[in-house]
């Protein structure tokens, strides 16, 4: 039973990551309020689920503001360029939806419509992950993002089907997993986010010349 509650068991572990995710999760919920700020703040969240992904822990909070404080300007931009474009994604879905009939010619641009929303979504996850992690301009980020996620498709669909199944298991099943919310997700997509990231450190470096 002592061994039980050791800070050393694996179920004292697992309460520690879980109430820090918690917390995490708080900080991010606050420093989104602003809306304009929300770009930051989940660029802030990856540099802080990135490293506990690995085992790496340290002050949380000081991390997770340093980090927004960091990459404030980046983040934000791309958050106004990404939110700019869903608007845009969502009014076409709406002029859609409203329209009486749909004529093939209709229908093969609701295709393209959807690819684009595809596309999209795999662009915002990636994303902040990569500002947290690389060093790089607005446009690179943006690029790199989108191949990543292309020439990664099955785990970028998989991430994306992962979270809508984690956060609807929240509202409808297991309600405590919403506490851990975005953080919990975002710690899942930082341990293959770390792997990805760390092949691509190899590739590069063994492309050097000697």
């Amino acid at each position: 039973m002592n061994s039980l509650f050791s800070i050393n068991s694996p179920l004292w572990r697992f309460m520690d990551k879980a109430l820090r995710l918690i917390w995490l999760n708080l900080l991010w919920l606050v420093c989104c309020l602003p809306i304009v700020t929300i770009g930051a703040a989940t660029t802030a969240l990856y540099s802080v689920t990135l490293k506990y992904a690995r085992d790496e822990e340290g002050y949380l909070t000081r991390s997770f503001f340093h980090a927004f404080r960091q990459n404030f300007r980046q983040s934000t931009i791309i958050w106004l360029i990404l939110a700019s474009i869903g608007i845009l994604l969502g009014l076409d879905l709406v002029i859609y939806l409203r329209a009486s009939a749909v004529s093939p010619a209709e229908s093969a641009l609701m295709l393209i419509f959807f690819t684009a929303v595809l596309l999209y979504l795999f662009i915002s996850l990636y994303v902040y992950a990569m500002v947290a992690h690389f060093k790089n301009t607005v446009g690179q980020y943006m690029k790199s993002a989108l191949i990543l996620s292309i020439c990664h498709w099955p785990a970028s669909i998989l991430m994306i089907t992962g979270g809508v199944a984690f956060f609807l298991a929240g509202m409808l099943v297991f309600p405590p997993l919403l506490f851990v919310g975005t953080a919990g997700f975002s710690y899942l997509c930082s341990k293959y986010f770390n792997r990805l990231f760390d092949r691509l450190a190899k590739t590069q470096t063994a492309s050097l010349p000697a």
